[in-house]
Parts: structure tokens; sequence; C-alpha cells
């Protein structure tokens, strides 16, 4: 009998796009912010925490509220879901010009 390896990465599954805060479109603000999670076992998003953004504050909310709707298949170890720690993600508000 041969065995297979199925260890594998966490993949993602459902990336949710960020909505540019009205406030920031209206002083016409860019910016970009900086997010570090957790993908548990079953992969759902844990842990969320801003590192960074830039400027402070405008667009938090906004990353936070998107980021916690993804989803990722779990990272496989010897057959097994385990949890990803520290995952960070960049996300980058600019507007567009028309």
């Amino acid at each position: 009998m041969r065995a297979y390896n199925t260890d594998r990465d966490m993949l993602p599954v459902v990336m949710v796009a960020s909505t540019y805060p009205d406030r920031a479109i209206r002083r016409e603000i860019e910016g970009w912010v900086l997010i570090e999670f957790t993908v548990d076992r079953l992969g759902r998003i844990t842990q969320l925490n801003v590192l960074q953004s830039q400027p402070n504050n405008v667009f938090d909310r906004a990353e936070l509220s998107a980021v916690k709707r993804y989803k990722y298949k779990p990272r496989i170890v010897n057959g097994e879901p385990v949890p990803v720690y520290g995952v960070r993600h960049r996300d980058v508000f600019e507007l567009t010009q028309t």
C-alpha cells in the first residue's frame, strides 16, 4: 500500500472586498491597513488585530469588517487541520480617477 502525503497549506476560499468609507471618499483620502489574524482549524478568521494603518483609524473598521468574513481551507499537517497564527494581510485604499 502506498502512503500519500495529505499535507497542504491553507487556501483562501472567500475573500471579501473592503468597502471604501464614504467620509474618506468625500475627503479624497487614500491609505492602507495592515491586519494580523489567525485562521482556525475550520478555516475561520479569529483574533483580528490592526497592526498599522495610514492614516490612522480611517480605514481600520472597513478592513476589519471585510477580513472577518474571509474563509480558508485550513492548513493540513499529518492529515489533520491546524490553526495558522500570525497571518498578515495588507489592503490599499486608492481612489480611481474617472
